[in-house]
């Protein structure tokens, strides 16, 4: 099963996610080498998505599998919670990028679907 890592940046204003393609997931990846920290994917993400901003990743959450919305096969997809400084301007392969309230207007993949709806549960979000 493939991995990705991901970041759940939780304020007031919601949770952030990123649109890549017609789709809204958690803002992460995948390792480039089996060597490759959780940490180091993150930052190096980050720096490739949204490169105005710096991350600081706190305690790891929980991992959920599910499946990826574009290619259709199973990820598990280790999340981490963390904090966001700077100006949230997409590149690379994202469209867009924006703190979300009211998930149910949005095409959330699978899982980000399963972990909006874990955070939901275990009282992070509303």
């Amino acid at each position: 099963m493939r991995k990705a890592i991901n970041l759940a940046i939780i304020t007031e204003e919601g949770i952030l996610l990123v649109k890549k393609k017609e789709t809204w997931i958690l803002p992460g990846g995948k390792p480039d080498f089996k060597e490759e920290s959780d940490e180091q994917v993150l930052n190096r993400e980050f720096s490739q998505e949204l490169p105005l901003t710096r991350i600081k990743i706190n305690e790891f959450y929980k991992s959920v599998s599910g499946i990826t919305p574009h290619k259709g096969y199973e990820l598990e997809a280790k999340v981490y919670f963390g904090k966001l400084v700077g100006i949230i301007k997409p590149s690379a392969e994202i469209n867009d990028a924006r703190y979300v309230k009211n998930f149910q207007d949005y095409n959330l993949s699978d899982i980000t679907k399963k972990i909006i709806n874990s955070l939901i549960k275990d009282k992070y979000l509303k």
